[in-house]
């Protein structure tokens, strides 16, 4: 019998199709890791716009959560300036800020600030407001998502004395409530108070201090007389996480969301960020997140910190003429979440258009930056037109404070004492040396170095509006 043998070319293609099946397999695995990584990559990207647009939406209601605990942590001496008050009750500033006084950087000069952060979630309370009739007040009402959902003032309400009922989200009335009371629904149970008093100079705090002391907040159960002891608020819990962990936005933002019920149009917004741990219900689940999401989760909190702090150059929000800046977007945000996280965080408590604008210029009519090493002048044809007050106010760049000068002026308003023409225009000379003769009546100092300037115009017309009045640019002089 024969015994079977291979061939030459028979063995030679045995071993190229090893070869090639070999070749064929090493291309698959190729092949197979090239879409693993990339299908890492796509997902790594997914996590990191799901944090990225986590963190713009929900970085107002973290901000506005922690100042609620802020304002109310009276465990240091406050000082006169202050305005931190007890859950449910207001904390007055009494004393306008001057360049000693560092808690409240681009202070204004104008009013007295007053505070007080609500839990309705307890029981509704009323505000209460006298008769104010020789100065311009209001009290903003803000929701958790710094949504200014109510005026209370001079402008909005009139200069009556009037009660207002302030009550959570779903209340409803079992037919007991007063009549007289002006009943308001926020849309959280957590609501900020932010108010501002008129004060005509030093010689006038006790004037504005008294009227502060008339914006009361009541329970509603002692107010009706069903109350038969003193109500006791329970304080606001601390903040949830710990301080080193660099997820704790994430689980504060989670926490949060448990105390603040979303309106239906955001749910579904919300409901994208379960693939990254974070529930309206449930909070965040730190152990959905694997090593590399926590890196991707990392960094997508930076880069959205900084997109945030980048809106305040974006042209989109902005309106710019002779070197000032307008924003006109306080109180109506829509769906700008970037830019909602911005004014919750360096410009809080801003109000709207109506109620008053805020240019500021850190650069004099050409754009060039301004700087205490010239000398600058602004030219007014006449008084801005404004229903109540306007003012011009001086920070240093660097500290963002007040500039001490040898004078202790720090603005200049419709109050102050200054040189007019006979036709009305006036002008307000900047420098960081007294000027000679008659300029030096209408000087605003300014540092030496660099500094920008806030103008601050209360109940605006409807020029400013328009913008067909803007206020003047500075134009070097020197």
């Amino acid at each position: 019998m024969l015994k079977p043998t291979f061939s030459k070319i028979s063995l030679a293609v045995l071993l190229a199709s090893c070869s090639l099946a070999q070749a064929n397999f090493a291309h698959a695995n190729t092949q197979q890791n090239q879409i693993a990584i990339e299908t890492n990559q796509a997902l790594a990207n997914e996590t990191y716009t799901l944090g990225v647009n986590a963190y713009l939406w929900g970085s107002t209601l973290v901000r506005m959560e922690q100042i609620s605990r802020q304002y109310t942590d009276l465990s240091q001496t406050q000082a006169d300036t202050s305005y931190r008050g007890p859950l449910n009750q207001f904390g007055h500033a009494r004393r306008l800020s001057s360049p000693a006084d560092t808690d409240m950087p681009t202070a204004n000069r104008d009013t007295l600030y007053s505070s007080a952060i609500l839990d309705l979630s307890q029981e509704p309370l009323v505000l209460s407001v006298p008769d104010v009739t020789d100065r311009y007040f209001v009290i903003n009402m803000f929701d958790m998502w710094h949504n200014l959902f109510q005026y209370v003032g001079t402008r909005e309400t009139g200069s009556l004395a009037k009660q207002f009922l302030i009550v959570p989200p779903g209340w409803k009335d079992d037919g007991t409530t007063p009549r007289n009371l002006n009943i308001i629904e926020s849309p959280t149970s957590k609501v900020w108070l932010w108010g501002r008093t008129q004060v005509f100079g030093e010689q006038d705090y006790a004037a504005a201090n008294t009227i502060q002391d008339k914006y009361t907040l009541t329970p509603l159960s002692v107010y009706s007389g069903q109350a038969k002891k003193p109500v006791k608020f329970k304080s606001l819990p601390p903040r949830p996480g710990k301080t080193d962990d660099p997820l704790r936005f994430f689980v504060e933002l989670g926490e949060y969301l448990k105390a603040n019920p979303l309106p239906e149009r955001q749910q579904a917004l919300a409901g994208q960020f379960a693939k990254i741990g974070l529930t309206t219900d449930q909070g965040f689940d730190r152990s959905a997140v694997t090593t590399a999401m926590k890196k991707t989760l990392i960094k997508a909190i930076e880069d959205g910190q900084k997109i945030v702090s980048a809106q305040a150059a974006n042209p989109g929000n902005l309106e710019m003429k002779d070197g000032w800046v307008y924003t006109f977007a306080l109180d109506s945000f829509g769906d700008d979440n970037a830019m909602r996280s911005l004014i919750a965080h360096p410009y809080l408590g801003g109000q709207g258009p109506k109620e008053a604008i805020y240019p500021m210029a850190a650069t004099d009519a050409k754009g060039v930056p301004l700087n205490g090493q010239n000398d600058y002048t602004m030219k007014f044809d006449g008084e801005p037109p404004v229903g109540s007050f306007w003012s011009v106010t001086v920070y240093d760049a660097k500290s963002k404070l007040l500039v001490d000068n040898e004078i202790d002026r720090y603005n200049i308003n419709d109050l102050t004492d200054i040189n007019k023409n006979k036709d009305g225009s006036f002008e307000i000379h900047f420098s960081s040396d007294k000027p000679k003769g008659s300029e030096a009546q209408n000087w605003l100092p300014t540092p030496d170095g660099p500094f920008y300037v806030l103008a601050r115009l209360y109940i605006p017309s409807k020029e400013v509006l328009d913008m067909s009045w803007t206020v003047p640019g500075l134009k070097k002089t020197n």
